[in-house]
């Protein structure tokens, strides 16, 4: 059974050559831990640029590479449900992390737009593209249930999508939700933490089950640490018979390569080939739906 998505909103595409130039209407950290994550709302008002949850706008930061060409467009997705973020209609929310890396050489790389984006204020100016994407869409049918996995940033999707759910939908969501989410320490449970608790909150009055994998405060029986894919083998069973009636959606967002452990517990529960069809066939049919970076 093939899993019918979500339409996509009809409004302006705005691209790389022609951006829309707007303005920050807040920004927050949404986490007290060493790394920065700030989640930052953006005015759409007078550009009909109309997303669905899981699409994504571009940012375009300013100055230049080295050699003078402009910077290149950078992808985020949509933390916020189509309508916006609470409070700020026609707006769309960017959960960004500053990137700071360490070089071989001892000296610091600093990511261009996450740096860029942090380091913006209300009222300051930014240029915007899109939306883009067409696979990481809500089903149409609200009784499918959904499994979401994420980690760190990854979040952000699901976040808009249950936003949407259980924010402005008026009729309830049928299926049962499951979210299965990763990060290094409990303070950077991004919207389940003491800066900003939104999920955590769902999930308290039982509308989605919330399910974390804290790597460095949490340890698996054999001492090591526990990521996402320990606890969709924990929960294997329940996760398994919400596949079962083909009437699902397997989300996964983060970290490039997380899926991989993911598809171990398949593997080690179905067997390799097994899984291997059945994974070609969710694909296929819309029920296995990745975006990692």
């Amino acid at each position: 059974m093939k899993i019918e998505k979500e339409a996509l909103a009809t409004g302006t595409t705005y691209k790389p050559s022609e951006p829309f130039s707007t303005k920050v209407l807040t920004t927050v950290s949404i986490t007290n831990a060493e790394e920065e994550v700030k989640h930052l709302v953006i005015d759409l008002k007078g550009s009909n640029l109309l997303y669905r949850e899981g699409q994504s706008i571009g940012v375009l930061p300013p100055g230049t590479q080295p050699g003078g060409k402009p910077h290149k467009l950078r992808l985020y997705s949509v933390a916020s449900s189509r309508n916006g973020d609470p409070g700020f209609p026609e707006t769309a929310s960017l959960c960004v992390k500053r990137l700071i890396e360490q070089k071989e050489d001892g000296t610091k790389y600093l990511g261009v737009a996450s740096n860029y984006l942090c380091d913006l204020r209300a009222g300051d100016p930014v240029l915007v593209t899109g939306p883009v994407g067409i696979h990481f869409l809500l089903p149409k049918d609200d009784s499918a249930n959904l499994i979401f996995v994420a980690t760190g940033t990854g979040i952000a999707p699901f976040k808009a999508f249950l936003d949407y759910i259980f924010r402005e939908r008026q009729e309830p969501w049928k299926g049962q939700i499951i979210l299965i989410f990763g990060a290094k320490f409990k303070s950077e449970l991004l919207y389940c933490n003491d800066l900003n608790s939104e999920l955590q909150v769902l999930s308290d009055a039982g509308k989605c089950k919330l399910i974390t994998a804290i790597s460095r405060e949490q340890q698996n029986p054999d001492g090591s640490r526990v990521y996402v894919q320990h606890r969709i083998q924990e929960n294997f069973s329940e996760i398994a018979n919400l596949m079962e009636s083909g009437n699902f959606c397997f989300y996964i967002c983060g970290l490039k390569g997380m899926e991989r452990g993911i598809e171990d517990v398949f593997r080690a529960h179905l067997g390799a080939d097994e899984w291997e069809k059945r994974k070609l066939e969710y694909k296929k049919d819309g029920k296995w739906i990745v975006e990692v970076y």
